[in-house]
């Protein structure tokens, strides 16, 4: 019988003929044997038996299994379900019965499915299983798995298409479920693994191969030894241990590793146990994050602010010792100038005379002390001119050579060095200090390295020195002596600090090397370990292209001799004893205690005070700012400054002009005699 030639109706009807229980059918059979007035024999009964209960078995079957089964036509419509199959759609049977697959597939879907069936039309194949989704009737989506095959008649004619249907929709759900931790897992940024508990890799994704550096076809089955340092893989097997007895997670960190291309790596980790479903222990996993920009970050800013630190820790001292200095070099003033009056009414034949000049030794070697630690206190320059460096520490070098031939001098200079604006003494000076730092640490002889070249230095580096990024000239001493410990190291450019004898010296040698180097607006560094020599490293800013200008015309001579001189100072003691000296000297004294009484002073003289000596720092007002208020008075008038201090700034902005001058405290009669005669012209 030709099926596509039934009604709906008719197909209802034969399939739920055929769905009946297999007892009507038998009772059926029976009836119809016992209105048959032919006889019938034993076989013909035995047969309808059998074929009951093969079609019982049939039908028992494709009932009760899970899987939907069908049959269509060639063009698709359901001719045959059994209810797995409307379980599967959602549909009663009456209605999906007749439905064609374009009633209950997406739009999306029906392109495929006709191309799997027409495939299987034109091959005659049974398909291999595919999916595609149908649509439920209230509007949800389902995923089935189908299989199917050609019906044909007896004659091979091609008659429509029976399968099986297989709900996946949860199957279809793990795997999204599935490609998204995979996706997630693959493409996270931190390092996923699992280990067994031997340590071996058994499972990790595309960051830990990148994380550890190594090909996945060798990364795998490796073991945490093979990549880790022996002191490492005890600390990890420790931790590994712990969490095996506790069954706790932990946390690992600085976990140092090392690449197949020798690169060491530090990692951030967490370990937790992996247990089997019977709660048995069967391995590990973790969860790594490459930590090394990072750590060498920190490490960066603990340098800087240990330099920072050491900077400001040396600058507190350096405004004490500036202190100490300023006061000290008053007190010496005093002394000086009481003896240069004295030393003003004797011959050298006097009894007392040898004395007082001993005095004014002492008085030298004292103020050369407070110099020195000026020079590590102040920011103020001498002599200030454009050198080449290798010069200044060749010289010193050849000089300091001369007088240790046990050590052995290695010299490397940049062929073309940029100049640099330093004060050359005091240069020479840093140098010299330097090499016979490094000649006491080598006692029994060694070698001294002196390196110069020019470098960029960044905004990173210099930060911490408080200085400009740009050109500068580097400058390397490093000797192979006793070295340092970090205590030494940290306090090396203290003043008064030294592993010396105090017999020795006074422990300013390297505290003035920094201030000299300070003072240039240069840094300073000290690399050492204890028995591994020392390095020091300068470096100072390269000269700025300086344009040709004419120099300054040389001040006029004054007409005359001076008369009158106006000796300020806060001191009482200063401001008589130098009076005194000025008389001595065959000038008029007139004497103010501080900046307001002189100003006042030589406003009520107009023309009368040829010449200031002024005293830099006073209370109220300062040195600086009386002689300003002073030109603004007379423009033309001339200048001393003196200070305990070195010459610095407000200081600079007089002796720079025309009718300036400075000296240092203490200062003896000569020196003050012959700045007079050279301000005034006589």
């Amino acid at each position: 019988m030709d099926l596509t030639k039934l009604t709906k109706a008719q197909l209802i009807d034969r399939i739920k003929a055929l769905q009946r229980p297999a007892r009507e059918l038998k009772l059926g059979a029976e009836g119809h044997a016992s209105g048959n007035t032919g006889a019938t024999g034993p076989d013909t009964c035995e047969d309808e038996k059998l074929r009951v209960a093969e079609l019982e078995r049939y039908r028992d079957f494709v009932e009760s299994i899970e899987d939907g089964c069908f049959e269509t036509d060639l063009d698709g419509t359901l001719t045959f379900i059994n209810q797995a199959m409307c379980r599967i759609h959602g549909y009663p049977f009456e209605k999906l019965l007749g439905m064609n697959h374009r009633d209950f597939a997406p739009p999306q879907e029906v392109k495929s499915i006709y191309t799997a069936f027409h495939r299987i039309y034109q091959t005659g194949i049974p398909s291999s299983i595919f999916d595609y989704a149908i649509q439920l009737p209230d509007g949800s989506l389902r995923h089935v798995e189908v299989s199917a095959a050609l019906m044909r008649d007896a004659r091979g004619k091609a008659l429509g298409f029976r399968g099986i249907t297989r709900d996946r929709t949860d199957k279809k759900q793990r795997e999204r479920e599935l490609q998204r931790y995979r996706d997630f897992m693959e493409n996270v940024g931190d390092a996923c693994y699992e280990v067994n508990l031997r340590g071996d890799m058994t499972f990790c994704n595309a960051a830990a191969f990148r994380t550890f550096g190594y090909p996945p076809e060798k990364f795998l089955g490796m073991n945490n030894r093979d990549y880790t340092s022996p002191e490492t893989a005890k600390r990890i097997y420790a931790i590994f241990n712990r969490i095996y007895r506790t069954g706790q997670p932990a946390k690992v960190n600085d976990y140092e590793i090392r690449q197949e291309s020798g690169q060491v790596r530090y990692l951030d980790m967490n370990v937790d146990l992996i247990r089997d479903p019977a709660g048995r222990p069967v391995g590990f996993r973790g969860i790594c994050r490459d930590i090394t920009e990072r750590k060498a970050a920190e490490a960066e800013t603990e340098r800087l602010n240990t330099l920072l630190n050491q900077a400001q820790r040396l600058e507190a001292i350096g405004t004490l010792a500036a202190g100490v200095a300023h006061n000290f070099n008053n007190l010496l003033m005093s002394i000086q100038g009481c003896v240069s009056l004295i030393l003003m009414g004797i011959d050298s034949g006097h009894p007392h005379y040898e004395r007082l000049k001993a005095i004014e030794g002492h008085i030298k070697r004292g103020a050369d002390l407070t110099v020195q630690l000026l020079g590590y206190a102040s920011d103020g320059r001498r002599s200030v001119q454009a050198a080449q460096i290798n010069q200044i520490v060749g010289s010193a070098a050849a000089l300091f050579g001369r007088t240790q031939p046990e050590v052995r001098i290695f010299q490397k200079y940049a062929e073309s060095p940029w100049s640099v604006d330093v004060d050359r003494q005091q240069m020479e000076h840093v140098f010299m200090n330097l090499f016979v730092n490094a000649g006491q640490a080598m006692k029994d002889g060694g070698s001294l390295y002196i390196e110069t070249e020019n470098v960029l230095l960044d905004e990173a580096f210099v930060q911490a020195f408080d200085r400009k990024p740009g050109r500068y000239v580097k400058i390397t001493v490093a000797d192979t002596g006793i070295g340092m410990d970090a205590t030494t190291r940290e306090r090396i450019f203290e003043p008064f600090f030294s592993t010396q004898n105090f017999s020795r010296g006074a422990g300013l040698g390297l505290a003035s090397v920094y201030g000299v180097v300070k003072s240039h607006e240069g840094i300073i560094t000290v690399q050492s370990e204890k028995g591994r020599g020392a390095t020091f490293t300068i470096f100072l800013p390269a000269a700025k292209p300086k344009s040709v200008s004419k120099a300054d015309s040389p001040p006029p001579k004054a007409e005359g001799a001076p008369k009158t001189i106006l000796i300020v100072d806060d001191e009482r003691v200063i401001v008589d004893v130098t009076s005194k000296i000025v008389a001595g000297l065959g000038y008029e004294a007139m004497i103010a205690l501080g900046g307001k009484e002189a100003v006042e002073i030589f406003s009520a003289n107009p023309g009368r005070i040829d010449l200031v000596i002024m005293d830099m720092v006073m209370p109220g007002i300062g040195g600086d700012q009386a002689v300003e208020m002073m030109r603004a008075i007379d423009p033309e008038i001339k200048v001393i400054m003196v200070s305990g201090y070195l010459e610095s700034g407000g200081s600079k902005g007089v002796t720079h002009r025309q009718g300036g001058a400075f000296l240092q405290k203490p200062f003896r009669v000569d020196e003050l005699s012959r700045t007079i005669r050279e301000l005034l012209g006589a």
